[in-house]
C-alpha cells in the first residue's frame, strides 16, 4: 500500500477512536470513578459521529471496545459501556441542534437500560435472586426503624438509586459532552490524521516501548472464544457442585496447557475476589444456607476467571483478529464495516500507553478547578487524535490454523459438563 493512499470516511475517525480506547481502558483499571475517567473516551465518540455521521461514529465506538477487550480482556467491560452505547447518538443530536432536554432524556433512557440490565444480572446471578437480595436487604434495612423491607421494598430502593445516579451522570454526560463539541480546538479534527502506512506501524512499536512480542499463544484464539463463551454460558446457567468442579477441573488444565499470558492475571484475581466475596456476603447475612452460599461463591469467581483465562489464552493479537473476523463476517449490519476499518487501523495496543503519559503531562501543571482539568482533557482529547497515525490495513486473515489441540479444547469443555450434568 503506498502512504499517501485515501482513506475512508469511517477509516478517518481512528485517532477518535484510539483515543476513546485510552480512555476506557482506564476507565476499567482505576478502582472508582471509572464513569468520569470514560467521560474523555464519550467526548471522543461523540466528536467522530458529530464529523462523520452516526454509522461512523458507532462503528469507533464498536472499534475502540473492542480494541479495549483485545488488550485487558472483558472484565469491567461495564464501566465504560453506557457512554459508548451513547455517545455516537448524542453527537449527531448535537449536530441537529436537539434541545438539552431531548440529548438527557435520550441519554437517560439508554443509561436507564444498561443499568438495569447490569443490576438484574448482579441479582440473579451473583446474590442467587430476588429473595436472596431482599434478605440481605431485609437484614441491613430491618436495624433502621421505619424502613420497609421485603422483596418489593429492596427492588423499589434500587430502583431509586438508580433513577438518582441516571439522572445526575445523564445531565453530567450531556453537559460535558455539550461543552467539549462546542470548544472543540480549530483544525483539530480526526480527519487531519493521514494513513502512514509503514511508517505508521513502525511508530506504533516504538510507543509500545520496544517491549518485546509475546510468544505465541499456544490454542487458535477462536478455539479459545469458543471455549470461553460455552464455560460462561454453563456457569450462568447452574450452581450444581459437579458442573462448577468440571468447569474448574477444565479451566485448571486449560490454564496450564495454554501457554497463556500473564499479564491480566493480577486483575483478574482482585476482581474474582470481589464478586466472589460479594456472593459469600449476600448468601451469609441472607440466610440462604452455607452450601447454596458457597456455590453462587464459586460460581462468581469461576465467571470472572474464565473471562480472565480468555484474555490470556489468546493474547492481545488473538482477541483483536477474532473481533476482526466477526466483524466482516456481519458486515452487512449498520456500523459494522465501518467497525472493521476502523480496527483494522488501531494497529496494535502498544501506543496507548504513550497516550496515557501525554494525558499525565497534560494535566500535570493544571490547577485543580473542575474547568481547568475539563479544558485540559479536552486539549488532549483533540491533540491525541490529530496526531494518532493510523496502521495500515491487515491483510485477510488467514493465518489461524485449527489444529486437533484446538478441536480437544473446545471438546473437553464440552464433555465436562456434560459429564457432571449426566452424573448429576
Amino acid at each position: 500500500m503506498r502512504d499517501d493512499q485515501p482513506v475512508s470516511e469511517a477509516a478517518a475517525q481512528a485517532g477518535l477512536a484510539h483515543v476513546a480506547t485510552a480512555s476506557f481502558l482506564a476507565s476499567r483499571v482505576v478502582p472508582t470513578g471509572g464513569y468520569a475517567v470514560a467521560l474523555a473516551g464519550g467526548v471522543a465518540l461523540a466528536r467522530s459521529a458529530q464529523v462523520a455521521g452516526t454509522r461512523a461514529g458507532y462503528g469507533a465506538s464498536l472499534a475502540a471496545m473492542l480494541q479495549a477487550i483485545a488488550v485487558l480482556g472483558p472484565s469491567r467491560v461495564s464501566v465504560p459501556l453506557t457512554q459508548a452505547l451513547s455517545a455516537p447518538l448524542l453527537g449527531r443530536l448535537h449536530v441537529r441542534g436537539s434541545r438539552l432536554a431531548t440529548q438527557i432524556g435520550v441519554c437517560a433512557a439508554i443509561r436507564a437500560i444498561d443499568q438495569a440490565l447490569l443490576t438484574l444480572f448482579y441479582i440473579w446471578i451473583i446474590t442467587g435472586g430476588v429473595a436472596a437480595y431482599a434478605a440481605t436487604y431485609d437484614a441491613i434495612a430491618g436495624r433502621i426503624p421505619g424502613v420497609p423491607d421485603g422483596p418489593v421494598a429492596a427492588l423499589a430502593a434500587t430502583a431509586l438509586v438508580l433513577v438518582a445516579w441516571t439522572a445526575f451522570a445523564s445531565v453530567v454526560q450531556v453537559l460535558v459532552y455539550r461543552a467539549a463539541l462546542r470548544a472543540w480546538p480549530a483544525g483539530a479534527d480526526a480527519g487531519a490524521a493521514p494513513l502512514a502506512g509503514r511508517r505508521a506501524v513502525a511508530a506504533v512499536a516504538g510507543a509500545a516501548g520496544g517491549q518485546p512480542a509475546p510468544s505465541r499463544p499456544r490454542y487458535d484464539p477462536r478455539a479459545v472464544a469458543l471455549a470461553s463463551v460455552v464455560a460462561f454460558c454453563v456457569l450462568v446457567a447452574t450452581t450444581a457442585w459437579l458442573v462448577l468442579g468440571a468447569v474448574a477441573a477444565w479451566l485448571a488444565i486449560a490454564w496450564a496447557t495454554a501457554r497463556a499470558d500473564r499479564a491480566p492475571l493480577r486483575a483478574g484475581l482482585a476482581l474474582a475476589a470481589l464478586l466472589a466475596f460479594g456472593a459469600l456476603v449476600f448468601g451469609l447475612i441472607g440466610g440462604a444456607g452455607l452450601d447454596l452460599t458457597l456455590q453462587r461463591t464459586v460460581r462468581a469467581g469461576l465467571l470472572v476467571l474464565v473471562a480472565t483465562w480468555l484474555r490470556a489464552a489468546a493474547g492481545e493479537d488473538g482477541l483483536r483478529e477474532v473481533a476482526r473476523r466477526s466483524l466482516r463476517f456481519a458486515r452487512r449490519v449498520p456500523a459494522m464495516g465501518e467497525a472493521s476499518e476502523i480496527l483494522d487501523r488501531l494497529g496494535a495496543g502498544g501506543a496507548l500507553g504513550a497516550s496515557g503519559r501525554a494525558l499525565v503531562a497534560e494535566v500535570r501543571h493544571v490547577p485543580r478547578a473542575p474547568s481547568a482539568l475539563a479544558a485540559a482533557v479536552l486539549r488532549w482529547v483533540a491533540m491525541e487524535a490529530a496526531r494518532f497515525r493510523a496502521a495500515a490495513p491487515a491483510p485477510a486473515p488467514d493465518s489461524l490454523r485449527a489444529a486437533w489441540g484446538d478441536r480437544a479444547l473446545v471438546a473437553a469443555v464440552i464433555a465436562a459438563v456434560a459429564g457432571a450434568v449426566v452424573a448429576g
